[in-house]
């Protein structure tokens, strides 16, 4: 175990049927710790209208789907669902880059999920610098653990923390990292037992802006792990989120507790395709893939033929 003292901010974002990859920045200040209450405007109005097709098996117990509204807004969602009940399941964060500079080396998700043959990745965390070159030392904001290993300690940000049987749950920090096996924080919580867990009166921009986002959720009975993004800054396409509407989107989804991750230009979703390279589920606002600091990757086996 190796623990650094340290600060950071980041972001990042990718696509799957398009194909197409989006970058944003991908700053947050956490919200203070709040009562369990709605915003102000009622963001269901935000979903009120979504289409959201059937989940659709891609790998052994690795479903995704589509979402979208027309009205108020236009606005483009994926996901990939992961059954924590299933036992050829394994998940990993990112791992330290050991004696080098800062705690890891920058990577596109779809690098990550090539590297490490994962079948399914989402970008995570917060980070301190953006990556110029492939490789440049970044650190993490806040958690991250990966199989054992707590490179980067908690701080004041919420985090998802998975045991090594596969059991996940959501922890407003102060965090308590016992029984953890992989970990990354995110910034604030979305969604706790149901209820929002964001406060009615923070209005910071990167809470009420809509933005491209990055989130976890999990079903109420714990069986779903769900990875989320949606995305934003491209006008006709889809204008992205609030946190509020965020959380909107997972509760559409079954989540019952929920995390915001790194977004903006952070935001990516991605699979290995039938050819066994990255396929990007969202559309990047950017253009291209940003590469970030840590990763949340799915192993899976193939679906029988």
């Amino acid at each position: 175990m190796r623990l650094r003292l340290r600060y950071s901010l980041g972001g990042t974002v990718f696509c799957l049927a398009t194909g197409l990859v989006v970058l944003a920045p991908a700053w947050a200040e956490p919200a203070a710790r709040p009562p369990a209450t709605a915003p102000a405007e009622d963001p269901a109005m935000a979903v009120a209208d979504a289409h959201i097709s059937p989940w659709k098996p891609i790998f052994v117990g690795v479903e995704m789907c589509e979402g979208s509204t027309k009205t108020p807004r236009p606005v483009q969602m994926r996901a990939v669902r992961v059954d924590l009940r299933e036992p050829t399941i394994e998940l990993l964060v990112t791992p330290s880059n050991g004696d080098q500079p800062k705690d890891v080396n920058a990577r596109t998700t779809s690098e990550f999920l090539a590297e490490f043959k994962c079948q399914a990745a989402i970008n995570g965390s917060f980070f301190d610098v953006f990556a110029t070159q492939p490789a440049d030392p970044q650190d993490i904001i806040g958690l991250s653990m990966s199989r054992g290993d707590l490179y980067s300690p908690p701080n004041h940000y919420d985090a998802l923390l998975i045991s090594k049987d596969r059991r996940a749950w959501i922890d407003p920090a102060p965090i308590d990292t016992r029984g953890a096996y992989n970990a990354l924080s995110g910034d604030t919580t979305l969604l706790l037992k149901g209820r929002y867990s964001l406060r009615a009166d923070d209005r910071r921009p990167i809470t009420v802006n809509r933005h491209p986002r990055s989130a976890v959720g999990i079903s109420r009975d714990g069986r779903y792990l769900i990875l989320m993004a949606i995305d934003g800054r491209q006008r006709g396409y889809s204008e992205g989120a609030t946190k509020p509407e965020t959380a909107e989107w997972l509760k559409k989804l079954g989540a019952w507790d929920a995390l915001n991750l790194d977004g903006g230009g952070s935001t990516a979703l991605v699979i290995e395709g039938p050819d066994g390279r990255p396929v990007t589920l969202n559309r990047p606002s950017g253009g291209r893939e940003r590469r970030v600091a840590n990763h949340l990757g799915v192993f899976a086996r193939k679906l029988p033929r």
